[in-house]
């Protein structure tokens, strides 16, 4: 198959799924275009397995001026490299009917001319559902084409719905031949707001648990304790919850806690002095953004792995968290909380244990509680890995995918109404 991925920008340290599903697709034989429509910087690559792949090979990293004085500044070149790609017939496909928004603003040139000159693909793959309204409007005016796939994945079907309403997407249902979401609560948040029931599947983020050997801790240790929480530094992750709960923890139990956090982001400042002001001072340690590789060394080194992840004020949550799973392959007790995806990743008492969001005092209990059941940690880590090789195993996921891929192209058309009912799980 010829696959096309639409992502905001590529690589992204942060998103090691998308490398993985490309890199485990191009693996079975498919070619895999990448095109980061989100006129944003790439962050880079964070698995190392993927390099010998050569992936940026294959990616075009779209960006134009941030500010419209600039956009008409540049739009004369852009034109030219547009004629030069797809033709002077390309200038007549970008109509204000089909692009709207996007032709007044002037990034569809712009998106345009960055387009492949042959943007035949059997399958286009949105990331992230908000990027299917570029994806389709390219699509009307011929400068792609393809059976459309769209995935949702945590802001896009949270913070996004909250923000401009239910009918966000009403746009994309007809026009998709298959959605999929990574979790079931995400799943079912779609089909809510409008979703075709028997057009969106469950597939979860692929791991490639070689890179996170089974390792299990053998027991917590009886002084000082590491605690390890991975992620963006903003309000959806709940650090701000974890810092003051394990601060009480450290002074109920009288033990000395040490916390790594890794990940960067808007509030690093804000928790840095909430840190100071809880009194864990030099035992909290930033140390910004990592590659996956060293995230599973912090793993390997921690005690207890932390994944506060709460509602955010704007509506956003996460589904199933990739680092939580990394965690639980690696063979760390886990602490989640009841949000989003997470329930379905950590049973609480046999996978891991979880907590209410956004509580300090039902955390710092949940952190008592872990030490409280630590006979029954071995049986809980093994469980642990066994539910992530189950679900998010890449050779896993990636089968998931194709089938969905080939029940796309295997289903009825006008052009070959013969063709076998697709039938999406």
């Amino acid at each position: 198959m010829k696959i096309a991925f639409f992502t905001n920008a590529f690589p992204m340290m942060s998103e090691a799924f998308i490398v993985n599903s490309a890199a485990a697709l191009i693996e079975a034989g498919h070619s895999v275009d990448i095109y980061g429509i989100g006129n944003v910087d790439a962050t880079g690559l964070s698995v190392p397995e993927a390099e010998p792949l050569q992936l940026e090979q294959s990616t075009t990293n779209m960006r134009w001026p941030d500010t419209s004085a600039g956009r008409w500044k540049s739009l004369p070149a852009t034109l030219g490299r547009l004629v030069g790609q797809h033709g002077v017939s390309g200038l007549a496909r970008i109509r204000p009917g089909i692009y709207r928004r996007t032709f007044m603003d002037l990034s569809a040139f712009y998106q345009a001319s960055q387009m492949p000159a042959d943007g035949a693909y059997d399958i286009i793959h949105c990331q992230f559902a908000p990027l299917a309204e570029h994806v389709i409007k390219h699509r009307r005016a011929g400068f792609l084409s393809g059976h459309l796939v769209v995935n949702f994945r945590g802001y896009d079907i949270s913070e996004l719905v909250t923000l401009h309403g239910e009918h966000l997407y009403d746009h994309i249902w007809p026009e998709a031949d298959a959605f999929i979401s990574n979790s079931d609560y995400f799943r079912q948040r779609a089909i809510a707001i409008g979703c075709p029931e028997d057009r969106i599947s469950v597939v979860g983020s692929g791991m490639r648990l070689e890179s996170f050997p089974f390792q299990p801790i053998e027991e917590a240790p009886s002084g000082d304790m590491r605690f390890l929480m991975v992620g963006r530094l903003i309000e959806r992750k709940g650090f701000h919850i974890a810092l003051p709960a394990l601060s009480s923890f450290a002074r109920a139990s009288g033990r000395r806690v040490y916390v790594d956090i890794v990940g960067d982001g808007p509030l690093r400042t804000d928790l840095e002095q909430l840190a100071q002001d809880c009194g864990l001072g030099g035992c909290v340690t930033f140390h910004g953004a990592r590659s996956h590789t060293e995230i599973a060394d912090f793993i390997r080194q921690c005690d207890v792995f932390i994944a506060p992840s709460m509602t955010c004020s704007k509506g956003s949550q996460d589904g199933p968290v990739n680092t939580l799973k990394e965690a639980m392959a690696i063979g760390r007790p886990v602490i989640g909380t009841r949000h989003g995806g997470i329930s379905e990743l950590v049973l609480d008492g046999e996978t891991g244990l979880l907590c209410e969001e956004g509580s300090i005092d039902a955390l710092e209990q949940t952190v008592h509680r872990i030490l409280s059941v630590q006979g029954n940690w071995p049986q809980m880590l093994k469980a642990a890995r066994a539910a992530v090789e189950n679900t998010y195993a890449l050779p896993r996921t990636t089968e998931d995918l194709i089938d969905i891929y080939t029940a796309i192209l295997a289903a009825p058309s006008p052009e070959n109404p013969t063709r076998p009912s697709r039938k999406v799980a």
